[in-house]
């Protein structure tokens, strides 16, 4: 399956005061970068889109991290996100969270489709599944 690389800056904000990032700035991070390869892989269908026109949100079912080395102010980290798995109502991606080729943390989404009226789960539109799992 495809990769998907997205850089970030580590801003005061996502750190503490000794210059340490917190550790929901990873979250947030990890957040941005599974919105953003949405965004490459369907950009007709941004997630905006995909809510107010077919009625289907995205939600996170279950989300595990292992933080390796700490992330600190300034530091211009990349995330690498992967479909590992594309079920009919639901979809594992793998994160890492990288700085200069060092990996600080390494995370497992478990993530789903559901309707935005019902909140029942629907199943993954083909289009994405299409998108996502293209070869590089």
């Amino acid at each position: 399956m495809r990769e998907f690389r997205f850089r970030a800056r580590v801003y005061f904000s996502d750190t503490d005061c000794g210059g340490i990032a917190y550790h929901r700035s990873y979250f947030d991070w990890a957040e941005h970068a599974r919105t953003e390869m949405l965004r490459e892989a369907v950009p007709q269908k941004p997630q905006s889109g995909l809510a107010a026109d077919d009625g289907i949100l995205t939600v996170i079912k279950s989300i595990s991290i292992h933080y390796r080395r700490p992330a600190r102010l300034d530091d211009e980290i990349e995330v690498i996100t992967r479909m590992d798995e594309i079920r009919h109502f639901s979809c594992t991606i793998k994160q890492r969270i990288v700085r200069d080729g060092e990996l600080l943390a390494d995370l497992d989404v478990k993530a789903a489709f559901i309707d935005r009226a019902t909140k029942r789960p629907v199943q993954i539109p083909e289009e994405f599944v299409r998108a996502l799992e293209e070869k590089e």
